[in-house]
């Protein structure tokens, strides 16, 4: 069953990362309105859906809840962080170098969360830099100062979910699953409305003056939430190595399908270097 999950995943998750491609270069100054539906409109349905299944204890004592609603912000920071980098770069190259995300986590937990690596894991984390150099090689041009910019700005949202990630790892130590989705998710999705308070008042214009941009955006959040209910399933149905080790192959799916659906077909040769070399970097890490 977890396989057919994980095909799932990689469905919604390519056309997730596709339509934030779209969203970014149609509408990337309505960057962190865009962002704020996503939060209220998708996630927080998906987090009350979620919770009526795993539901959780929440009584988690006053310093949780204040890592948690502090530490949140994070997350809407880095989709947001994402989607800028996405309006610079095509996705197939964001993808990649996306998968530089473990190195910083990794960097996180293994001197705070005292963590710890095996020898492969370190041999892996090699190769995911070598991937990201490849990806980023051909960005890299003395006549194309905004491929340079993206490239760094890839870097900056993909260290800002890195380090998500190991905070997300450290509070899901310290409370069940069920309050993170209440605390957590419920922190991001006030954050996410903070960041764009001053931009609410585009909504309407936002949906009337831009022809397909409700449809593109209704479709985005929905995938974005149905990929991350079908890893969650998978996760439950496996074992956390297995799934980490098969969703890893998403970066492949991703840069053909932009190959196909987007017509992103630069530097195609070193985009399918980074993704082998990256794909093993990440098998190691896993295993």
């Amino acid at each position: 069953m977890w396989q057919i999950l994980i095909i799932f995943y990689f469905i919604f998750g390519a056309a997730s990362y596709l339509l934030r491609r779209v969203l970014a270069q149609r509408l990337g100054e309505h960057n962190r309105l865009i962002n704020s539906v996503f939060f209220l409109f998708f996630l927080l349905p998906a987090g009350a859906v979620l919770y009526f299944f795993l539901p959780g204890n929440l009584n988690v004592g006053v310093a949780n809840i204040a890592l948690l609603l502090g530490g949140s912000l994070i997350f809407p920071v880095a989709n947001i962080a994402a989607f800028h980098a996405n309006k610079k770069v095509d996705v197939g190259i964001f993808t990649i170098i996306n998968n530089l995300s473990p190195l910083f986590t990794l960097a996180i937990a293994l001197p705070f969360l005292h963590e710890s690596l095996r020898a492969p894991q370190f041999f892996g984390a090699g190769l995911l830099i070598v991937s990201g150099v490849l990806a980023a090689a051909a960005q890299f041009n003395k006549k194309n100062r905004s491929s340079i910019d993206g490239v760094l700005m890839c870097l900056l949202a993909t260290g800002i979910l890195g380090v998500a990630f190991a905070y997300e790892r450290f509070m899901l130590n310290r409370v069940d699953f069920g309050a993170y989705l209440v605390y957590g998710w419920g922190a991001q999705i006030v954050w996410a409305l903070i960041l764009a308070r001053k931009e609410f008042k585009n909504l309407p214009q936002l949906f009337s003056k831009h022809t397909g941009a409700r449809k593109i955006v209704f479709f985005w959040g929905l995938a974005s939430v149905l990929k991350s209910a079908a890893f969650i399933s998978a996760l439950r149905l496996s074992t956390a190595s297995v799934i980490s080790s098969a969703s890893n192959f998403l970066s492949v799916v991703v840069v053909v399908a932009a190959f196909f659906f987007l017509k992103e077909r630069k530097h195609i040769i070193h985009k399918i270097l980074a993704v082998a070399v990256g794909l093993a970097g990440l098998l190691f890490i896993a295993g």
